[in-house]
């Protein structure tokens, strides 16, 4: 089976894209994984679209290991240029399992993607051991590991943007990212995407600064961007500068600066049917096509 594909960059975070409009390929859990093999292609993440028209492009996300992905706001752009590139396409609505997201491209330096709205969540994890404790704030938690003398400790907050993020973000905890990391994986069952933020405090004293961001990606590991991880940092950054403690001051557009770029976020105030904070977003940034090639199965 030859199958044609197209390899897509969206700072340094890279996919391979396939036009499966019809289902005319099939993939199962080792053909995907080939195809994310650097030995083959090489891939954070394999991108198959079905595409209707403009308004109608379903598109499933899979990761390296094979597990499917619920939203990837760097996919999203890629998959806008390819549509561009592909169909003239300039305004397309993106559907990752049922959910729409509407995008649009402007250049290729400037893709925007409505990324809907950000959930918090509040109650603590059931997955405690006996060598932590968890106590919850306001839109955050904090965690005091006691099994290492001394005993160290985190702040982290967690919500969802379609996919389900941790945003660490107290001061030096990316000294212990992977410890942090092993942690939270066993809180919430692998199934986050955790991102650390290495500038809190400076951003906080000077909030005209963009935020230095990191992210493991739940089935990629780490990558030297990440759109949905900006997007939920920018969730939190906004919600975290509104705290009496912090200046009580509104942030309603953010600079996330990552290994392989800057990203924009635009935060719109809302809150949701219980009165709670729920932030519309849109995420702003480039992506590049690499090149056109085709995959003998």
């Amino acid at each position: 089976m030859q199958v044609p594909f197209t390899k897509m960059n969206s700072q340094g975070n890279d996919f391979v894209v396939i036009d499966n409009t019809g289902s005319l390929y099939q993939f199962d859990n080792k053909k995907i994984r080939s195809i994310c093999s650097r030995d083959i292609i090489g891939c954070d993440q394999l991108l198959l679209l079905n595409i209707k028209d403009s308004n109608n492009v379903a598109c499933e996300i899979f990761n390296q290991d094979g597990s499917s992905a619920q939203q990837c706001g760097n996919g999203m752009r890629a998959i806008m240029l390819f549509l561009n590139r592909k169909y003239n396409f300039f305004d397309s609505k993106i559907f990752v399992n049922l959910v729409p997201y509407n995008v649009s491209f402007i250049s290729e330096k400037e893709i925007k993607v409505s990324m809907g709205n950000a959930v918090f969540f509040e109650n603590i994890p059931n997955r405690i051991s006996e060598n932590i404790s968890i106590s919850a704030k306001e839109y955050y938690y904090e965690v005091s590991v006691n099994s290492e003398m001394p005993s160290w400790s985190f702040s982290y907050s967690h919500l969802s943007i379609g996919n389900a993020h941790c945003i660490v973000f107290s001061k030096n905890s990316f000294d212990n990212k992977e410890k942090i990391s092993d942690i939270l994986n066993s809180l919430y069952d692998s199934n986050v995407n955790i991102s650390f933020i290495l500038n809190t405090e400076e951003f906080v004293k000077e909030h005209d600064s963009s935020i230095i961001l990191r992210v493991n990606e739940r089935g990629a590991g780490w990558t030297k961007s990440c759109g949905s991880g900006a997007t939920a940092t920018g969730a939190f950054i906004s919600r975290f500068m509104l705290l009496p403690e912090n200046g009580s001051k509104k942030i309603s557009e953010l600079d996330i600066s990552q290994e392989g770029g800057e990203l924009k976020i635009q935060n719109i105030f809302m809150t949701d049917v219980d009165g709670k904070y729920s932030p519309s977003l849109y995420l702003y940034g480039p992506s590049t096509f690499e090149y056109d090639g085709v995959w003998n199965d």
